[in-house]
């Protein structure tokens, strides 16, 4: 009994030293500690935009487009807390990125429902451009769905064997 209380002693101490002496680690970048740290974290950041071809830009509906950030070494994801709007020229751009490569999940949902992958590299106080294409997609309107007329042919039909 007094060995075990020892053992439970010793393992407690050696966790609370390990606790004390453990550093917070790295942490996301965010708009409220990078004003607590003044400029020290807007000069390790660069801007990333992201050029579409073909956004839907009527003023009816707005396409949404979910942009996952994972670092290239995964040290972990970043996740930018703000909402993006394309512009006239069909780009988003992201004016605060920490620098460095990342795995970039670029998923769109709504007319596009495109799903795209790029590996990214960011440099401080730089500015990168990334184009993207995405497929032809049109709104579903009721009244304006057309079906192409298929034609049916009986020489192409395959011929499968029963045993």
């Amino acid at each position: 009994m007094y060995l075990m209380k020892l053992v439970t002693l010793f393992l407690l101490t050696l966790v609370f030293c390990a606790a004390a002496a453990a550093n917070p680690g790295p942490m996301p970048a965010t708009a409220s500690t990078a004003s607590a740290a003044g400029t020290k974290a807007m000069t390790n950041a660069g801007a990333v935009r992201f050029q579409f071809n073909k956004i839907v830009s009527n003023q009816d509906h707005k396409d949404s487009i979910l942009i996952i950030f994972d670092r290239f070494d995964h040290t972990g994801a970043g996740v930018i807390y703000q909402k993006f709007a394309a512009d006239d020229a069909q780009g988003i751009t992201l004016p605060e990125v920490p620098a460095g490569k990342y795995y970039v999940v670029i998923q769109c949902m709504g007319v596009h429902h495109d799903r795209l992958e790029k590996v990214v590299t960011i440099k401080a106080q730089k500015s990168e451009k990334v184009k993207l294409a995405i497929s032809d997609s049109e709104e579903f309107v009721v009244g304006k769905v057309v079906i192409p007329a298929d034609r049916f042919d009986f020489s192409d039909m395959a011929v499968v064997k029963t045993k």
